[in-house]
């Protein structure tokens, strides 16, 4: 082995030493380099290498030398990419993210392949069609996965300590969810937004108004749960937090080129604009995610619990390719209301709390009223106040419907204090 490389680094020196003055030509011309290094490869690979794939190849290394959002796409993973964009694709239905080392899967989609396959949260994906994943990048994995519907896609997974399984699913027609909301209790919503896909901001706008036509009183509080949310698109993140700003700065952004330092500003006239608000982080809650987060926070709308979010804070630009392949370009750093930088920062919680639920073997606590002959109370309804939280076992959404519940009971006390019904309010901002 030794002596192998020896010669190699020998030969390589004769080349060199032949062509007298290129190489130091080379060394101060980069693209000359490139030139013969590719001359190289072309004329003395041990098989036949398709030029084209030696380009792309090429370019994708460069643009990921960047920053681990900047990607080159081509044709087939840019495809992919507009698939995500859309929330329809032809695939098996689960989402892998690379955490802590691993491929693994964070999501499986209701009625999808994966979920009548037995394919679960936790699960470690180790190969793609008999591929091994190393060294690809998420784009390319994603390509592998998706394919026409009816098409048969193989996995090797690895579940906890077991024996790695492969399982081969049949690929049908995936839709990723957007929004979902529901009532916590009449009046209060919980909306989740799993992805900011196209329409995200109107898809969550007709929900809210369908549960406020269904709640005897109208809406009277909204919890927004952005754990586990990737991202998406920008505009959308933008469009659901003007649903709740009446005015100032949702996110600015500022970027070498002129024309990415901009400031986006919430207008007056949304349905929403007085809702009170609690949003829902945790540690992978990333990029448009906390966009919201941080826009509703630093803007006094709403409450943010949970956990300190990722921390991706920053701006991809997708400039279409005439092969149709695209080049997605990180070009600017987003900032909160409040001038913080998000990038590595994340969004810090108000109110810090994990993702633990709360064992639900356990009988509930004895109350006064519970023991023998206990006396009567008066009116209780102002005392009963946390009693429909008892029942929620989400610890961060149990303690974001307490801060909402909390504020409306605030309410008619703050209203109490600044004099007679009706003075005062116009003089609210």
């Amino acid at each position: 082995m030794g002596a192998t490389a020896a010669i190699g680094v020998v030969a390589v020196g004769i080349v060199a030493a032949q062509e007298g003055g290129t190489a130091r030509d080379v060394r101060n011309d980069p693209e000359a380099l490139f030139r013969r290094v590719f001359s190289h490869i072309e004329d003395s690979y041990v098989d036949d290498v398709d030029p084209d794939e030696l380009y792309y190849g090429a370019i994708r290394g460069m643009v990921r030398a960047l920053d681990p959002h900047s990607d080159f796409l081509d044709p087939e993973a840019y495809r992919a990419f507009q698939d995500d964009l859309s929330g329809i694709y032809g695939g098996a239905g689960f989402q892998v993210e690379y955490r802590g080392g691993s491929y693994l899967v964070v999501k499986v989609f209701p009625d999808s392949p994966a979920e009548r396959l037995g394919i679960d949260e936790g699960d470690v994906l180790l190969e793609v069609n008999g591929e091994p994943l190393f060294g690809l990048a998420m784009s390319e994995i994603v390509t592998k996965m998706r394919g026409e519907t009816g098409t048969v896609l193989e996995v090797r997974l690895r579940r906890r300590e077991e024996e790695p399984r492969t399982v081969r699913l049949v690929r049908q027609t995936v839709e990723m969810p957007t929004v979902s909301a529901e009532f916590l209790e009449p009046g209060y919503a919980l909306v989740r937004i799993h992805y900011f896909h196209e329409d995200a901001a109107s898809v969550l706008d007709a929900q809210l108004r369908t549960l406020d036509a269904r709640s005897p009183r109208g809406l009277r509080g909204a919890i927004l749960d952005v754990r586990d949310n990737p991202g998406g698109v920008v505009d959308e993140a933008v469009g659901i937090a003007d649903l709740f700003l009446a005015s100032g700065v949702i996110v600015s952004t500022r970027g070498q080129a002129e024309g990415e330092n901009d400031e986006d500003d919430a207008g007056p006239g949304q349905r929403w604009e007085s809702l009170p608000v609690a949003v829902v982080v945790n540690a992978y809650t990333a990029s448009s995610a906390e966009i919201l987060a941080g826009a509703l926070h630093d803007n006094g709308r709403a409450v943010v619990v949970g956990a300190q979010t990722f921390g991706k804070g920053t701006v991809q630009r997708l400039l279409e390719l005439l092969d149709g392949s695209a080049l997605r370009l990180t070009v600017a750093r987003l900032y909160t209301p409040a001038g913080t930088a998000i990038q590595g920062n994340g969004i810090v919680p108000d109110l810090s709390v994990g993702d633990a639920q709360e064992p639900q073997d356990l009988p509930p606590p004895l109350r006064e009223d519970d023991l023998p002959g206990a006396l009567g109370g008066e009116d209780g309804s102002e005392t009963l106040l946390f009693d429909s939280a008892a029942n929620i076992d989400d610890l961060a959404v149990r303690l974001a419907y307490q801060q909402l519940r909390l504020e409306e009971r605030r309410q008619p006390f703050d209203a109490a204090q600044r004099g007679p019904a009706g003075a005062g309010r116009e003089e609210m901002p």
